[in-house]
Order: structure tokens, then C-alpha cells, then sequence
């Protein structure tokens, strides 16, 4: 992680949860971060628990990352201010809940807008300021297990869908930089279930099955991630790492009844 410190990373949903995890552990290795989100009292919480002289700085930005302009005239302001970004982690996501055979159309378009458009724009952009000011940096996309296979639950298919869109736009945008000759790196980490406000939030509502009995990933595992990932040498990239708690697996499988074991045990 020597490379980057001093360098700028700018971490998007950094308010709470796996965001606000990354912020911190990326500052704890020297890294300066412009964190964004919507909430501004819980960012102004965030830059308060980092303070060490040793550190990394923490900005925070009030932004809508499905607001284009707003991305814009934050990466513009990065790029006058502190030099340009080295490091973007599209973290900022959505998961609700929605039938495909009667779901809301505002809940597509928002799971849409923020999973894939959002995190193209700030993607977008990212290159935009790396290449302006001549930097070999690293473009890190929070993925799920859910962008790489089908999730069994009810109404959980637009979310499966928007992450899968996830996983094709990474091997997409690799490609497009290597045509370009850029040594830009992009990376996907696609977790199991966290530790999060969209997994207690989900849970409240999922009716075919429960997560009491999931195993749960920590956000600092995740953090440890996007470290580790970003810690490989230039000529090494951590195309796809796929995180589950032990004990799990990456295809969701629903519960049977405990009838329906023995019975077929004793098949």
C-alpha cells in the first residue's frame, strides 16, 4: 500500500456501513479520501473518527451519485484541489425488494440509476481525472455474489440484474481501457451477505426465507479487501474476488425442512 499513500481515493455510500469501512481502513494506510454520500451528519461522524497525524485525511462531500452533475463538480473539485484521483471505490448501492410480476417501476429505476448508471458515471469520470493528470490508478467496483448468479429469494431478480450488469461492465471497461493502452486497473469484489443497513432492511421484508441463520460477513472484511486488491504490484490485478463468510456458499440455496432431509436420506 506504499504507492498510494499521500494519494487521493474517493469512496461513494461512504456514510455508513462497508463504505465508511473503506474510507477508514484507506486512510489508516496513509490514503487521503473524499468521501461521499447524501447523509451529511453521519459523513461529518465518519472524518471525526480519523484524526491521527499519521493518517489519511478524510474530505467529505454531500453528493447524489445519480446526479451527474454533482459527480462532476465533485471530481472537478478533486482535480483542482487536490491533484486528481488515484483511487475510486464504487461502493453506493441499492437492494429493494420488487416483484418483476408487479413491481413499481420507480423501484427498477432507482436500483438501475444508482447500481449500473451511477457507478458508470463516477467510473466515467474516475478515467477522466486519472488520465488528465497521468495517473495509474485503480477503479474498485463493490459487486455481490448476486452479480454472478441467480438469488433464489422472491423479488430479488432487478437486484441480481443490476449486478450482473456490474459484473459485465467490469470486463467491459477493462477492455475499453486496454484498447485505449492505459494501465488503469479495475477490480471487483463481490461479497456474500454483510453486516449492513441494506441486509437488515432486506430482512424485514423477505418472506421465503431468513437471514437469522446466514453466516455474516463483517464491513471490515470488505475493507480488508479493497486492500488487499489494491496492494498488488502494477503488474498484477485482482480481476474478481469473491468474498463468503465460512461455511457459506456463492449460490444461495433455499433451506429445506428438516422433513424434507430425512426423507430424502431415507430415499
Amino acid at each position: 500500500m506504499e504507492r498510494w499513500s499521500g494519494k487521493v481515493a474517493i469512496v461513494t455510500g461512504a456514510s455508513a456501513g462497508i463504505g465508511a469501512a473503506i474510507a477508514v481502513e484507506l486512510a489508516k494506510n496513509g490514503v487521503h479520501v473524499v468521501a461521499l454520500a447524501r447523509r451529511e451528519n453521519a459523513l461529518k461522524e465518519l472524518a471525526e473518527t480519523v484524526n491521527y497525524k499519521e493518517y489519511g485525511t478524510i474530505y467529505t462531500k454531500v453528493c447524489d451519485v445519480t446526479n451527474e452533475q454533482a459527480v462532476k463538480d465533485v471530481f472537478s473539485w478533486v482535480d483542482s484541489t487536490l491533484g486528481g484521483a488515484s483511487i475510486l471505490i464504487n461502493n453506493a448501492g441499492v437492494a429493494k425488494l420488487s416483484s418483476l410480476l408487479n413491481g413499481k417501476l420507480k423501484d427498477w429505476q432507482d436500483t438501475i440509476n444508482l447500481n449500473v448508471l451511477a457507478l458508470s458515471v463516477c467510473s466515467r469520470e474516475a478515467y477522466k481525472s486519472m488520465t488528465k493528470n497521468k495517473i495509474d490508478g485503480h477503479i474498485i467496483q463493490i459487486n455481490s455474489i448476486a452479480g454472478h448468479c441467480l438469488t433464489p429469494y422472491f423479488g430479488f431478480k432487478m437486484y441480481n440484474a443490476s449486478k450482473h450488469a456490474v459484473t459485465v461492465l467490469c470486463d467491459g471497461l477493462r477492455h475499453e481501457l486496454q484498447l485505449m493502452g492505459s494501465k488503469i486497473k479495475v477490480s471487483s469484489i463481490s461479497p456474500g451477505p454483510v453486516a449492513t443497513e441494506i441486509l437488515a432492511e432486506v430482512s424485514k421484508v423477505m418472506k421465503d426465507a431468513s437471514t437469522k441463520d446466514f453466516n455474516i460477513l463483517n464491513t471490515n472484511d470488505i475493507a480488508n479487501a479493497v486492500i488487499t486488491s489494491l496492494a498488488t504490484p502494477p503488474n498484477v490485478l485482482i480481476a474478481e474476488m469473491t468474498i463468503i463468510p465460512t461455511g457459506s456458499l456463492i449460490q444461495t440455496h433455499l433451506q429445506p425442512s428438516s422433513q424434507v432431509v430425512e426423507n430424502v436420506l431415507n430415499l
